[in-house]
């Protein structure tokens, strides 16, 4: 009998392969909840208080709800520290926007033209050339990140395949995938993200600008170009085929939706770039494939009088960028290149488009004063004297001194200074006064000459009497 009870142990419980399988199951079907309720809840973003790319795609969903965008700009960090937006939209009337993205190569600019299009129809799409570059098919943060900011789910599907490796898919759409480390490494960032702390945000205008660079070149950056050369070789830059398959997609892709593309280098320092013509043959070799497309060539010839050294980054390695001065000079040649070669809408006189430029510091070097801009008193406008016609003579009021701003409408031989004779009132007495004027160097609208010079608040002018 005993023998009998101990065989009958032996018997054991068969394995049901359908009950493991559904606790499979089961237990992906919890990591999946979990997984989304922390994407939703954004536990495991990465620090997004410089997420510029996202701010860059949040701005033109909002901005094109309403609004129309007749420049749009594509490109890498020399597109959004290298061009000041609200000058090029000032100084053509039109609006301007950029979509550039760090670190990114021309695949992904090609990536954003490719949503956009979908969406608006620009005058012209500009594409800056640092991005063509030598590289083959990169899948780090930067492409990861831009991504992430785009909004059209079913273009990201259909996109995917082409930007990344399979071996990627999960981690570009979930960050609590791609951030897990996060549990071990930097659980402060989770806690913050579980708080929602997240910077203040402004309701204002963004067009992409990101202005970074306050101050240009130092005298000790600048010894370094004596002492050691130039930092970068044009010699040593090639375009790789996968840059080369971007840019002919780029092309047929606008050519698709009928809209030219413009090419646009933004400089870098004239001497931090050694070699620079072989570079730009290099560029030419692959440009002049698309003869429907023109380019701008800001690195060579080289302006060096508008180009100085406050126009740059001061650093001496090698992806310089410029500086906030620089981004509105190149806004400026941008805009007069554009205001010769294309026909942009003029929204100048659109009410909407005033009320979302007026307060620009350039606005009023470009366009007529407002009702709102209750500092500036125009005294002249639109008339003769000589060979000049003076587009707009305003006075504008500050707290120690006034000041005269003087727009003289293009062709005009004039220099960078002229005397400008006024009829002027001071104590009771008119008379005529010669005063001195001068120009910007980083203020050059593509309509006008623009003047200005400071006087006594005491001091007002009735009349322009001549220019000389």
């Amino acid at each position: 009998m005993a023998q009998i009870n101990k065989q009958e142990n032996k018997v054991g419980v068969a394995f049901n392969w359908i009950t493991f399988a559904l606790k499979l199951l089961m237990l992906f079907a919890i990591i999946v909840v979990v997984v989304s309720y922390t994407d939703r809840k954004g536990y495991f973003m990465s620090d997004q208080s410089n997420n510029h790319t996202k701010r860059k795609w949040d701005a033109f969903y909002k901005f094109t709800q309403i609004k129309k965008i007749d420049v749009l700009v594509v490109g890498n960090s020399h597109v959004f520290t290298g061009i000041d937006p609200f000058v090029l939209s000032v100084a053509t009337g039109s609006n301007c926007f950029l979509l550039g993205n760090s670190g990114a190569g021309i695949a992904d600019a090609y990536f954003s033209l490719g949503e956009v299009l979908q969406k608006i129809k620009p005058t012209v799409v500009i594409v800056e050339t640092y991005a063509i570059n030598d590289n083959s098919k990169v899948e780090g943060m930067a492409e990861i990140q831009s991504f992430e900011a785009h909004q059209d789910i079913a273009y990201k599907l259909r996109m995917m395949p082409e930007l990344f490796n399979s071996n990627n898919w999960v981690k570009i759409w979930s960050p609590s995938i791609r951030n897990h480390s996060f549990l071990l490494t930097n659980t402060a960032q989770i806690e913050s993200n579980r708080k929602n702390i997240a910077p203040p945000r402004q309701n204002k205008l963004e067009l992409g600008r990101f202005a970074r660079f306050e101050t240009g070149l130092e005298d000790s950056t600048l010894m370094k170009y004596k002492t050691l050369g130039a930092p970068i070789d044009g010699r040593e830059r090639n375009i790789s085929e996968h840059s080369k398959k971007y840019v002919n997609k780029i092309i047929e892709l606008c050519k698709s939706k009928n809209v030219p593309v413009l090419f646009v280098t933004a400089p870098m320092y004239h001497a931090h770039i050694a070699h620079y013509e072989t570079w730009k043959a290099t560029l030419n070799e692959e440009l002049q494939k698309y003869p429907s497309a023109q380019w701008l060539d800001l690195q060579s010839p080289y302006d060096t009088v508008r180009y100085t050294p406050a126009a740059f980054e001061n650093t001496y390695g090698a992806n310089q960028h410029l500086s906030n001065t620089g981004m509105v000079i190149t806004g400026y040649k941008l805009a007069e290149y554009l205001s010769n070669n294309y026909s942009l809408p003029d929204r100048s006189k659109d009410p909407q488009w005033i009320a979302d430029f007026e307060t620009q510091p350039h606005f009023i070097f470009n366009q007529d004063a407002t009702p709102n801009m209750s500092d500036y008193t125009s005294v002249v406008k639109n008339k003769n004297r000589g060979a000049e016609k003076i587009k707009d003579l305003l006075v504008q009021k500050n707290t120690n001194h006034n000041r005269i701003i003087i727009k003289i409408e293009k062709p005009t031989t004039l220099g960078e200074s002229i005397t400008g004779v006024f009829q002027v009132q001071y104590q009771n007495q008119q008379f005529p006064a010669s005063i001195p004027m001068y120009s910007f160097k980083e203020v050059f609208p593509p309509h006008y000459n623009v003047y200005v010079a400071d006087i006594q608040s005491d001091v007002q002018i009735l009349d322009v009497v001549s220019i000389q």
